[in-house]
């Protein structure tokens, strides 16, 4: 009964694996968007497990540099992982329409750990379908 519940868990995982694969090959294009703008905030974040429970607890957004120093100062703070919450907003050309389109994109972490400027390129997916639609790349 339990492997049964496993295996349909895992074919559940499995198929939406494949149908985020097929659908950003079918019905998205790679383009190269122009970064406008970016905001990155931090949060801290602590997760701990009891016996049946999980708990997390988290600080505000602040300023990435006060979460280091509250990480590594504070003794309310010590222990806590510091978290990314970063906002990209950026241009791009749909070639559904050949018209210029704004969208933005929440991200956890820098694309290749490199930060992000109004200008640098970042690669996204636009659908083919619908001008104002995107994916991360």
């Amino acid at each position: 009964m339990r492997l049964a519940a496993i295996g349909i868990i895992a074919a559940a995982i499995g198929g939406t694996a494949i149908y985020d694969n097929y659908d950003k090959k079918n019905n998205y294009q790679p383009v190269n968007a122009r970064v406008t703008a970016v905001t990155e905030q931090c949060y801290l974040e602590k997760s701990e497990r009891g016996v049946l429970t999980r708990t997390t607890s988290t600080s505000d957004l602040t300023r990435c540099e006060v979460a280091e120093i509250l990480a590594r100062d504070h003794p309310a703070w010590q222990g806590y992982a510091i978290k990314h919450r970063i906002d990209v907003s950026f241009g791009y050309v749909s070639p559904v329409d050949g018209a210029w389109h704004a969208g933005s994109h929440r991200m956890s972490a820098l694309p290749n750990g490199k930060p992000l400027r109004a200008g640098d390129g970042l690669p996204i997916l636009v659908s083919k379908t619908k001008a104002d639609k995107t994916r991360g790349a």
